[in-house]
Formats: C-alpha cells, structure tokens, sequence
C-alpha cells in the first residue's frame, strides 16, 4: 500500500510540473502599408529614336522605325497613352524656317506587340490592331493592362514630313503615361 501511495504522490508531483513549465505565447499586430506602384521605363536601345530621311521618296511617303519596346511595372490594372511634348518640331539647322512642322501633320505610332494583357481602344480595333495614329493630341494606345513586373508592348513610328521642308534635325519628345484605373 505503501508502495501506491508513493507512486500516486509521485504522478501527481509529476503533472504539477508539467503544469508549471507550459508555454506562454503573445500575438503582435503586423501591418503592411502598400501604396500603389507604378513605373514605366523603355528598354534596350528603345530611349532614343532615330529617323533618317535620305531620299525625296523617303519625304513623301513616310519612313517607318524600328521597334521600339516600352515596359510597365503596376501593382494595378493600367492603362497607356503617348503624346508629343510640343505641337510642333524644334528645328536646328542652317536653313531659314517659315513654318514650323506640325507633329501631329507628320508623325504616327501604332502597337506592333502587346503582352500587356490589355486592349486597344475600340477605334483602333475598328480600324486595324496595327493601324496608325496621328500623334497630336494624347492617343490612348491600351487600356486595362494587366498587373505585373514586366508588361511590355512594342511601338513603332512613321513620318511623314512632305517635301516641302527644308534639311536639317526636327526633334520633338514623345511622353509616355501609364495611368493607373
């Protein structure tokens, strides 16, 4: 009898200390304060364009470029528009200038490749998915791109300046927009 009445002694001294050396846990509130971010950047070569001009053909019937590519990082849906810095070219040159080019009379853009996951605006769906726009006034080129670290579409430009303008550089920026929606 002595002998359970050590063991039952020793099994509850047993669950005692097992009761003292249980694990005490706290919580701590995290927050992440995300703010919506949004980055557009031209890759490769794509940061300057070119066109050059070396024949009366070439005036009059326009000279396309090569492709240049534009990436958007977004943490939201996204949409894209491009438009000149100014109505008209800046001249340098030697020659004496009546009237400045109007860059929305010469220059045009049109997407070339799209894997943004977004779509052109219905009026140019309606006239073509490689269709050009005359750049004057901003031109939306996709709307409801899809979120992500590297969307890029690819662009291409004609101009056309006539035969009417006199040899020298035009130059002119073209400011791209990613809006986010």
């Amino acid at each position: 009898m002595k002998r359970i009445m050590t063991i039952a002694i020793l099994a509850i001294l047993s669950v005692t200390a097992k009761a003292q050396n249980s694990a005490v846990t706290g919580v701590q509130p995290t927050n992440l304060e995300l703010s919506n971010a949004l980055e557009i950047s031209f890759t490769g070569s794509s940061s300057i364009v070119n066109i050059p001009f070396t024949s009366l053909n070439d005036m009059l019937n326009g000279v396309e470029t090569a492709t240049h590519q534009i990436k958007v990082r977004s943490n939201k849906q996204f949409k894209v528009t491009v438009q000149p810095s100014s109505n008209t070219f800046t001249y340098s040159g030697t020659g004496l200038i009546n009237n400045l080019l109007q860059v929305s009379n010469v220059m045009k853009v049109r997407v070339i490749d799209n894997n943004t996951g977004g779509t052109q605006p219905f009026i140019a769906w309606l006239l073509g998915w490689q269709s050009f726009s005359s750049l004057g006034t901003p031109v939306t080129l996709l709307n409801n791109c899809n979120p992500g670290s590297n969307q890029t579409f690819s662009v291409k430009y004609k101009a056309t300046p006539g035969i009417g303008s006199i040899a020298g550089n035009y130059s002119t920026e073209m400011i791209y927009t990613a809006t986010q929606q």
